[in-house]
């Protein structure tokens, strides 16, 4: 029997906690004695120290399988920290690096050792994995092995290897979300030998999930944002999208910054820190914002569009309150939203439309028949949706389906290189100095850092420049542009150096059949999935929490009492009397429909079937935006 003294001084040496969450203690004392496990911890339960505190108790190596390389870094970053001694395999590593780092695994005795999926199928890590004193393995993410988990991902079945390789090392799975089918997969494609089950429940006592459906999102947004000042998350789809409104929000004096996967690590970090010291409290963000987020007093997470999946909206909503003090998930749509994502289901990608992106990049590269090409291209995804007439997020998707199944790697790199070369001779540059002292400095720096700029051109580093002078990269390119402006220099931007690798030799339909059976089952899956989705978001009759709770199969509990839908349920006004609010409301002055959904503390259709209703007796009527008396 585990020592339940020793674990709970590790939890208080590195993770400042005098007890365990629920479950956290049977899933470690399972791992301990051997079991394989399955734990589903809805997201904030606190899945890494299920794995992370047997790893320190143990004797040996726990290897943790991990998707993103970023969650990777993340999480070896915070063990160090801590105190705790982890490792990973650097992408790039050859043959050499990985027999000295094993070396080193042995020699510091490293506890943890984290390693992507695709890692699992290189002859020489299934060697000195074999070599490794192995305590246990951890899986994390686990619902990426499955085809019914929402971010389904090939490489994650390799993980299968391993069991076949180390038979008698315990396995556990984690993940935040899984359904019912999900688990099946999992326990299968890991084959898990009679795994105990720890599942946490999915409702949430202290999460308010409301729904709001107005004409004018943004003015809603706003009220709903100024109401109090408190730690807050937006989630967009689009990363342009996400600067605009972060830039929008800043102006009117509300304190927010933007995080996307298109960013440098450097202003990732920039944006992250500033919310996470709370300096900014809002975080406007695509879904690359919130692994490894462990912040606990985030009151409000707001979605201004409807999730793909219920998975990832629980994920995301889930990402507050996790202080368990009462927090909001405020979802605000419009009649639109609904519309868009009926499109998105319509546009969901077949079999075809994969095979059709894999042909035209094979044309595009000039890529004959047989060939094999190991080079990584440049690849400008919006020039070629453009000359092959392709949807350019249908043609994204194709793309990260060939990427998963390994027949191409593609990198979505969204960053700009930016290439000067001075056109004007040293005499005519260094007149311009004297005259305009503010782009001395600058000149001054890139004359220092860049040899032969006049007789060739070079692509700038413009965080580094940035550091040397008092700069930002934007003024820095603001600044060049003026340059090209008036001819002294030659500038180059070129944006979203997106880049293709083919991985096999182009055999067209012995290439990309193999996969068929996969891409049919996975878009039948997902529109099972956006279905349940819209089923969500269109309810206006039952309990938010209890649609959760039935999607992943849980026993129901009483309503929750806090969503949009048990507030209006418990709302005892008659329409005689919502009516009478109205129209008192009203005599004080007009409002918009945002300022009596607030007021009036009803549900969206419900105001406006009242608002209809006085319209058409006449006794209110609409001025463009405003509801008067008339």
């Amino acid at each position: 029997m585990p020592n339940a003294v020793k674990l709970k001084e590790i939890l208080q040496k590195h993770w400042n906690h005098s007890s365990f969450r629920p479950l956290q203690e049977s899933i470690i004392n399972d791992i301990i004695n051997g079991n394989d496990s399955l734990a589903i911890l809805p997201t904030g339960g606190g899945k890494s120290i299920c794995y992370q505190i047997p790893a320190l108790y143990m004797d040996g190596t726990c290897v943790v399988v991990s998707p993103l390389t970023a969650l990777i870094n993340d999480q070896i970053h915070q063990l160090k920290q801590k105190g705790v001694e982890a490792m990973s395999i650097p992408t790039n590593s050859s043959i050499d690096d990985i027999v000295r780092l094993f070396d080193n695994i042995r020699i510091k005795k490293i506890k943890l050792l984290y390693l992507s999926p695709e890692r699992l199928s290189q002859p020489i890590l299934q060697e000195k994995l074999q070599q490794l004193n192995i305590s246990f393995f951890a899986v994390d993410e686990a619902h990426c092995i499955s085809q019914w988990g929402h971010d389904f991902r090939p490489s994650y079945i390799k993980v299968g290897l391993i069991r076949d390789l180390l038979p008698n090392i315990p396995f556990l799975a984690v993940t935040a979300t899984a359904t019912p089918k999900t688990q099946e997969q999992i326990i299968s494609l890991l084959q898990l030998k009679n795994p105990k089950l720890h599942i946490g429940s999915f409702s949430r006592d202290n999460l308010a999930y409301q729904l709001f459906e107005t004409p004018q999102k943004f003015d809603l947004l706003t009220k709903v944002l100024s109401k109090r000042k408190v730690v807050s998350i937006i989630y967009l789809q689009n990363r342009l999208a996400v600067k605009e409104l972060s830039d929008r929000l800043n102006s009117l004096g509300l304190a927010t910054t933007y995080y996307h996967a298109g960013l440098s690590k450097t202003e990732k970090d920039k944006s992250f820190n500033a919310w996470n010291s709370e300096e900014k409290h809002i975080m406007v963000a695509t879904n690359a914002f919130g692994m490894g987020i462990d912040k606990s007093n985030v009151r409000l997470v707001i979605h201004l569009e409807i999730p793909a999946t219920l998975e990832n909206y629980l994920q995301e909503a889930g990402r507050a309150g996790r202080d368990g003090q009462k927090s909001f998930s405020c979802v605000i749509l419009s009649a639109n939203d609904y519309k868009k994502f009926a499109t998105q289901i319509q546009t969901n990608i077949t079999f075809k439309s994969v095979y059709d992106v894999y042909l035209k990049l094979n044309q595009h590269f000039q890529i004959a028949y047989g060939d094999f090409n190991e080079e990584e291209l440049d690849f400008d995804l919006q020039a070629f949706c453009q000359r092959y007439q392709l949807n350019i997020n249908n043609t994204e998707k194709a793309l990260r389906r060939l990427d998963n199944y390994n027949i191409l790697n593609y990198k979505e790199q969204h960053k700009s290189d930016t290439h000067i070369k001075i056109t004007c001779s040293n005499h005519q540059l260094m007149h311009f100095c004297n005259e305009h002292q503010s782009y001395k400095e600058l000149i001054d720096a890139i004359l220092r850092n860049y040899s032969g700029l006049f007789e060739v051109s070079k692509k700038l580093n413009l965080p580094r420049l940035s550091s040397r002078t008092d700069f930002s990269a934007e003024l820095i390119l603001k600044k060049l542009a003026y340059l090209h402006q008036i001819n002294l220099i030659e500038l180059k931007v070129k944006q979203n150096n997106h880049s293709i690798t083919f991985l096999v030799p182009r055999e067209d339909k012995k290439t990309i059949n193999p996969i068929e059976k996969d891409i049919t089952a996975l878009h039948d899956i997902e529109l099972i999935k956006h279905q349940s989705s819209i089923s969500y978001f269109k309810n206006q009759d039952t309990c938010r929490n209890q649609i959760i709770l039935n999607y992943f199969d849980q026993p129901h509990v009483k309503d929750c009492g806090i969503c949009d839908i048990c507030i209006q349920k418990n709302n005892s006004s008659s329409a005689h009397e919502l009516n009478h609010k109205i129209l008192t409301t009203l005599k004080t002055k007009a409002c918009t429909f945002n300022e009596l959904l607030i007021l009036i503390k009803v549900n969206s259709q419900v105001l406006k079937h009242l608002l209809a209703a006085l319209i058409n007796e006449n006794k209110i009527l609409q001025n463009q935006q405003f509801y008067q008396l008339t």
